[in-house]
């Protein structure tokens, strides 16, 4: 992430033309707990996203990573009906 930040695009570095993203299917894989999973988004999408946050979505109703999914498509301008067991996007990506 600092190499791509340290990469001038115009007015944008190649970081905020950028979304990685970066997640594990477990948070701790000897208990195979999955009821908190690490994720994190990089990057600003071309200035779709706004960096610098985070959010929190334990204990949350609207907390499906399917949502997560579909909100960085839409990003990108992938906009499918559903993703996984997920029917839109979360509101706050």
């Amino acid at each position: 992430a600092q190499r791509l930040d340290s990469i001038q695009e115009g007015s944008r570095t190649l970081l905020d033309n950028t979304m990685l993203l970066y997640c594990s299917s477990m948070m701790a894989g000897a208990k195979h707990d999955n009821d908190r999973l690490p994720v994190i988004v990089l990057g600003g999408a071309g200035g779709k996203i706004r960096g610098g946050r985070v959010i929190d979505y334990q204990g949350k109703p609207d907390r499906q990573l399917c949502r997560l999914f579909l909100s960085l498509m839409d990003k990108v301008d992938v906009r499918p009906q559903a993703f996984g067991d997920a029917a839109e996007p979360l509101s706050e990506v």
